[in-house]
């Protein structure tokens, strides 16, 4: 559990990080959105992950993460003049795909609401079909699975 004075280190970087972004013109690159989701600190706040999601194209996703990776050091730069700790720490960027996953989860469901709902299928209704459940179910724990985050 994450004590108090990470969590308000957290916000803080987080805030200053969205403004960075903003002032910098690195919120909007390669015509995607970029988006400050959370600052996850250690708890001797030496070490931040700084969790962001891109909104747009998904297939330009992998070169926007590594551009924003080679300006790490700059961002950090930017921190140390706006915060006031006595360790600056390191910055880590984790590309965060949950909103991502969430929509293929929605579009699954609504794949199913879709099968459920369709005229055709009304006397199959009755009769699930226990192979279209376990298809569903397996690619649901799936996106589940990669959902998941790794606690520090």
């Amino acid at each position: 559990m994450k004590s108090q004075r990470q969590l308000q280190i957290g916000e803080n970087i987080k805030r200053i990080m969205s403004e960075i972004f903003l002032q910098e013109d690195f919120s909007v690159i390669m015509n995607n959105v970029i988006t400050i989701l959370e600052a996850d600190v250690s708890p001797d706040a030496k070490n931040v992950k700084i969790f962001f999601d891109v909104l747009g194209d998904s297939s330009k996703h992998q070169q926007i993460f590594d551009k924003i990776c080679a300006f790490t050091p700059h961002f950090r730069y930017e921190l140390a003049k706006k915060i006031n700790l006595r360790i600056i720490p390191e910055i880590t960027f984790v590309h965060d795909k949950t909103f991502q996953n969430a929509s293929a989860i929605e579009a699954l469901i609504s794949q199913e609401a879709q099968y459920f709902l369709d005229p055709k299928n009304s006397q199959k209704n009755n009769k699930i079909s226990t192979k279209k459940i376990t298809k569903t179910n397996k690619n649901l724990n799936d996106l589940k699975k990669t959902t998941r985050r790794k606690k520090s």
